[in-house]
């Protein structure tokens, strides 16, 4: 009768720990406008770039436009100090005082096109972190395996797709959308167990009850035919669809009025679910625009005017969960943290079962 107890017990006390293993993570993508660089940056816009940015707490930072208006010979390294001030000025959350390397990692992009490039900011180490070229105008994939706690690591990569809406924009858009799969493909490959996120300013939407920038699914003069949302996709990418206080999806004009905002250019992007790998849950995914709250919802401290300050861009953020994938035995097999709904389930039937024993006991 003991070892029965002893065996429910140890039964729900196990799936407890499990429970607590899961991992959850915020993670902002951004295209900040130039707001922080070296080469004449939007300075201005830096109070308010923090104040967001303080406000949504994330554990990894995805930006675009790292830089500023004046073309210059790209030095990643004097970036990376400006952005590593920006941090340490002004970023409250990594804690009083932050030091990279300690409470923060950061890189930027050693590709640009002589103005801006990506960064990656993070709260955990990065195993590794590099850069590869995805096409005009000399943008490059930031690529990230990040070492989050309770994970096999989280890839991460970040993208910024030319802009504009004539037939060469869009050619160089379908190429940076190509070369992006290609990558995401092959480091995938390489990660087997590792969960990973897209973030970038994309430049385009497909979403048909929005307007894109080129005609979706139109033949280019190569002869390929355009689709950079789904050519991205196609690399077992989801899309999370963040969207605004009032539902909308659109992350681009942010102006002085909702109806300017023009399109869904941004985007945030998981991992599938799939044996043998870090399940991703998707808990909540938010575009923040303080233009697109309800009456009386927006955050206590912030003005109207907020985010059209901070940048002509719209902070996306989602939360996750990441249930990290255990391999057992050398077959292959493995299994992962339950799910919250699968583990009260069986905390209930633990539970039950040690019940139904103590029960037989006491009649017996």
């Amino acid at each position: 009768m003991k070892g029965r107890r002893l065996l429910g017990l140890t039964l729900a006390l196990g799936l407890t720990l499990a429970l607590a293993g899961a991992m959850e993570v915020r993670i902002l993508s951004w295209n900040i406008k130039r707001a922080v660089g070296v080469n004449s940056p939007n300075d201005a816009q830096q109070p308010y770039v923090a104040k967001i940015m303080n406000h949504l707490r994330p554990d990894i930072l995805i930006l675009q436009e790292i830089g500023g208006n004046t073309r210059t010979s790209w030095n990643a390294f004097a970036q990376e100090s400006a952005l590593d001030t920006f941090v340490r000025n002004n970023l409250t959350f990594f804690g009083s005082n932050p030091q990279r390397n300690r409470d923060y990692y950061l890189y930027v992009n050693r590709l640009s096109d002589g103005w801006i490039s990506n960064a990656v900011i993070s709260r955990y180490p990065f195993r590794n972190i590099t850069d590869v070229g995805i096409g005009s105008p000399n943008r490059g994939l930031t690529i990230g395996l990040i070492d989050v706690p309770g994970t096999n690591g989280l890839g991460v990569f970040g993208a910024h797709f030319k802009a504009g809406g004539f037939t060469d924009d869009a050619v160089a858009r379908q190429t940076n959308a190509e070369n992006t799969r290609d990558r995401v493909r092959d480091w995938r490959i390489r990660n087997r167990r590792s969960a990973y996120v897209l973030g970038g300013d994309l430049n385009e939407n497909e979403d048909p009850d929005l307007s894109s920038t080129f005609p979706i699914g139109g033949a280019l003069p190569d002869g390929r035919i355009y689709a950079p949302i789904s050519t991205v996709q196609s690399a077992r990418l989801r899309d999370t669809v963040p969207v605004d206080g009032f539902g909308g999806k659109r992350t681009y004009q942010v102006s002085s009025r909702n109806s300017d905002l023009r399109r869904r250019l941004d985007y945030i992007m998981v991992s599938p679910t799939e044996l043998g790998r870090d399940r991703i849950s998707v808990l909540e995914a938010e575009i923040f625009n303080t233009r697109r709250f309800p009456s009386g919802g927006l955050p206590a401290g912030f003005d109207i005017t907020d985010s059209e300050n901070a940048s002509d861009h719209a902070a996306l953020f989602v939360r996750l969960r990441i249930d990290q994938w255990r391999s057992y035995g050398s077959g292959g097999g493995g299994y992962w943290v339950p799910e919250p709904s699968s583990m009260l389930a069986l905390l209930v039937f633990s539970g039950g079962g040690a019940a139904i024993v103590l029960r037989r006991g006491r009649v017996a």
